[in-house]
């Protein structure tokens, strides 16, 4: 049993060094867990590869696995339900997004069942073709289209070029990633950031019949909330962040988060009363960090940090991703435990 502040790494469970791992695939990152209609879990990974490295083999553009959770949260996964590259493609683009990489930014669940994923339209993990919504159904293996108006552009700071191949998201820009539910008072809390991790978390709130009309969504001004339809400008985190995933979990807010600030880079857990308060309430909790100790939360290169269907306050099961780029050798998603500070 973990005590508060305490962390566990249990390993590689998907992508490099895993087994059995995801059959087919070798290399995997992110895995957020979505849940069908029907109740089915499914694993939903970025950029994958059939070899064991980043790279090597067929390449996933984005991929579906259907996945069980036993003893300790340890997943069993099935064989993919999506194909490689023009095979049965999972994330169906709009036309403004045509022949981009299409992959998971974040998900949104309500209390019925439903849940939104937001998918963007990459070149070089630039979100060129934009962001647009898709509603998780139980047969990705017929692909997900895009929910018809949801699709919002990408606002750069400057062209991406060769000169400056990520230049980052301009503030005010649409958020290109997210993570949001239902909470107990009927409202739909999200926040978002951008999907090249160069802004910090914003904050958005919905009713749960308009969340696929983005339109609607209303953002956090620091100090109430503002026109709906009009883009966050007020940062509710200090720090830059990238992967989100934002739940209630024992009647508490709890969001992971990846801090992608120079010389932080590390998988946090925060737990808060109010979704309002996820960064102001509490100490965070650092699930994994990049270094290369020996310390349960070192970790090179980590990123995501989903949080698990199978979480509770005092054991949150979340996937880490791994990928050591100077090599590509290691491109994996590692499970953890914590018990957050709160």
């Amino acid at each position: 049993m973990l005590g508060p502040g305490q962390v566990r790494n249990l390993g590689s469970v998907a992508g490099t060094g895993s087994n059995p791992g995801v059959p087919g695939i070798g290399a995997v990152d992110l895995g957020e867990v979505v849940t069908t209609p029907s109740g089915r879990h499914l694993a939903i990974f970025g950029d994958s590869f059939s070899g064991a490295a980043a790279f090597a083999g067929a390449h996933y553009p984005s991929v579906a696995v259907p996945v069980t959770f036993g003893v300790r949260g340890a997943p069993t996964f099935g064989p993919p339900l999506t194909g490689p590259d023009g095979a049965n493609v999972l994330f169906r683009p709009p036309a403004q997004a045509a022949g981009r990489n299409t992959l998971p930014a974040g998900s949104i669940v309500l209390r019925d069942g439903t849940t939104y994923m937001l998918v963007v339209g990459t070149v070089d993990l630039n979100p060129v073709g934009g962001s647009w919504l898709t509603r998780v159904t139980d047969t990705p293996s017929l692909g997900w289209d895009p929910v018809p108006g949801s699709w919002r552009p990408w606002t750069p700071k400057a062209a991406p070029g060769p000169a400056n191949r990520h230049p980052g998201t301009a503030v005010g820009g649409h958020p290109t990633q997210i993570s949001g539910y239902q909470a107990g008072d009927g409202t739909v809390y999200i926040v978002a950031d951008a999907f090249d991790r160069s802004q910090p978390v914003t904050l958005y709130r919905v009713a749960p019949d308009r969340v696929a009309d983005r339109a609607s969504w209303q953002p956090w001004t620091g100090d109430g909330w503002g026109v709906p339809g009009i883009p966050a400008t007020a940062a509710i985190s200090a720090d830059r962040f990238g992967e989100l995933s934002f739940r209630q979990i024992g009647g508490r807010a709890v969001m992971s988060g990846f801090n992608s600030t120079t010389g932080i880079w590390q998988v946090e857990v925060r737990v808060a009363d109010d979704p309002v308060r996820i960064f102001s309430d509490g100490t965070p909790t650092v699930v994994a960090h990049n270094d290369p100790g020996t310390t349960a939360v070192s970790v090179l290169q980590p990123y995501g940090g989903y949080l698990l269907p199978t979480s509770t306050l005092n054991n949150l099961n979340l996937f880490v991703s791994q990928w050591i780029t100077a090599t590509n050798a290691t491109y994996c998603v590692l499970l953890f435990q914590a018990h957050p500070r709160r």
